[in-house]
């Protein structure tokens, strides 16, 4: 829980696109786990991770075809920062959630809509990425 404390707030403090996307990453995995540490099934966390990781790539694609190189410039305040929030132990924002609280997405009135929202995202994947088999141009075009 405190490691995604940490990774949600160096979110807000990130500005550069690569080190946006690795934090992203980690930070769905961290979700990820706790869901599966908590469930039967790895199932649901198998397909969430594999669709977010798929927007992910594809967010990154876009994003490398239309900005520029640039050079990574670390905020010595913003680093001081994260690492005292993360050395903080007994602060409010660092309370443990119980297992009821995160499981709660997988009872039964909200179970028909997460596979409902899962199958929509995984239909929609395989469309635009047939979609993107059909046009054969680059993104940017110079």
């Amino acid at each position: 829980m405190k490691f995604m404390m940490f990774l949600s707030i160096m979110l807000i403090l990130i500005s550069h696109p690569l080190l946006l996307l690795i934090s992203v990453i980690l930070l769905t995995f961290t979700v990820l786990m706790i869901f599966y540490y908590n469930s039967s099934n790895s199932l649901l966390p198998l397909i969430l991770i594999l669709l977010i990781l798929g927007g992910m790539m594809i967010i990154f694609l876009y994003m490398i075809s239309l900005c520029p190189n640039q050079k990574m410039n670390f905020d010595i305040k913003h680093l001081i920062l994260m690492m005292s929030l993360f050395l903080i132990n007994n602060s409010l924002i660092f309370t443990k959630i119980s297992n009821k609280e995160l499981m709660k997405i997988y009872y039964f009135p909200y179970f028909n809509m997460l596979l409902l929202m899962m199958l929509y995202l995984l239909i929609t994947l395989f469309i635009i990425m047939k979609m993107l088999n059909w046009i054969s141009v680059p993104l940017k075009k110079h």
